[in-house]
């Protein structure tokens, strides 16, 4: 890089040396040297950027391995967050995030990136970005704060990129940027409820209501079908979903469902388990429940599922509810978080092991200055 634009090629040497980014996720550091006209900087050669990658590697059979590259983007900005203080990166796009040569992702160029200061959660800084790659925060041309949920908001618009082979969830044209500081956005390249929730959360145009890293990491699109199952039991044995269907805390929580989820989304659950189950095993687990039948709800669902692993695990087995109910892991996961239910013990495995409060950033800042 010519001498006289060398700031930014040192600030990046200054954070690659740092002990605590010596990881896999980033891209590795080889050496820097200067002459009278250039600076030089020296990293581990990798194959290709994430942008030439999917260019040539996309198809509707690589969505493992999509899936596996976007958690490894996570992964890489999750070393940056985690640290104390934290490091923003600032320029999270396809063309900085490299592929090595075994096909992992690690996030490069830090010429922009900027460390917090001890105490505090944001920056006042200069405007930085590349176009169509910035939070909507940032993009007011007098905008100089900068904060770790901005670098969630554009590693949500890079995820969608990934899953939807090279499509921006605000646009490929002009108006990307308009729309991304409107909040007008489509997933419709992307098929996956469950990471169309996710990216929907990060790419939030309420800062505030974006998730930290972690706990995108932490959400139902990276679990296992074995986590999911073991979720969705858990739920079916909380208080409110369990005993007798007619006491009032299920009436309650009924309630709150039908609120804030698709009316009748789940009502004809029992024919499509009829229908996929063995006969004598689905006349069976009906026939456990004369009394109190299962609902044409959600819960019932919850209470057939959990008995289904209990007492004929493996006729459960053989059935994928994801596939059945694609919706379902999502749908239990918003409405227990919107319930508080992530705070209980019985369910604390399936959360981030630290929630912080929405408004913790402002209030740490106020701290701080004070």
């Amino acid at each position: 890089m010519p001498i006289s634009n060398c700031d930014v090629l040192k600030n990046e040497e200054g954070f690659l040396r740092l002990p605590e980014l010596d990881d896999p996720s980033i891209v590795r550091y080889v050496d820097f040297a200067e002459d009278e006209h250039y600076g030089y900087l020296a990293l581990q050669l990798c194959e290709y950027t994430l942008e030439e990658y999917i260019k040539c590697n996309f198809t509707e059979d690589s969505l493992g391995e999509m899936k596996g590259l976007a958690k490894q983007v996570l992964n890489s900005l999750n070393v940056l967050h985690c640290q104390y203080p934290q490091i923003l990166h600032r320029d999270i796009k396809p063309q900085n995030v490299l592929i090595d040569v075994k096909n992992k992702a690690r996030l490069a160029d830090f010429g922009i990136s900027r460390r917090l200061q001890e105490g505090r959660t944001t920056l006042h800084t200069i405007n930085a970005g590349t176009r169509c790659w910035k939070a909507k925060e940032t993009i007011p041309a007098h905008s100089d704060v900068a904060k770790r949920s901005a670098d969630i908001q554009v590693a949500g618009m890079l995820m969608y990129y990934i899953l939807s082979g090279g499509h921006h969830p605000f646009g490929d044209d002009f108006r990307c940027e308009t729309n991304i500081y409107d909040g007008i956005y489509n997933l419709d390249h992307v098929q996956d409820v469950v990471a169309k929730d996710l990216i929907e959360r990060m790419i939030h145009e309420d800062p505030k209501k974006r998730p930290k890293v972690e706990e995108c990491l932490a959400h139902p699109y990276f679990w296992t079908n074995k986590t999911g199952i073991d979720f969705l039991q858990k739920v079916a044995n909380e208080k409110e979903i369990d005993k007798h269907y007619e006491n009032p805390e299920r009436h309650n929580v009924m309630a709150v469902w039908n609120q804030c989820a698709e009316e009748g989304l789940f009502s004809t659950w029992k024919h499509t388990m009829k229908h996929k189950l063995p006969q004598e095993v689905f006349e069976e687990m009906d026939n456990r429940r004369k009394r109190f039948p299962y609902h044409d709800d959600v819960f019932g669902l919850l209470r057939f599922i959990r008995n289904l692993h209990q007492h004929h695990a493996g006729a459960a087995a053989d059935i994928d509810l994801m596939e059945m109910f694609p919706a379902l892991i999502v749908s239990i996961y918003k409405f227990t978080l919107n319930q508080g239910w992530n705070t209980r013990i019985t369910l604390e495995d399936f959360y981030p092991a630290k929630s912080t409060n929405p408004s913790l950033d402002d209030t740490l800042d106020k701290l701080s200055l004070s």
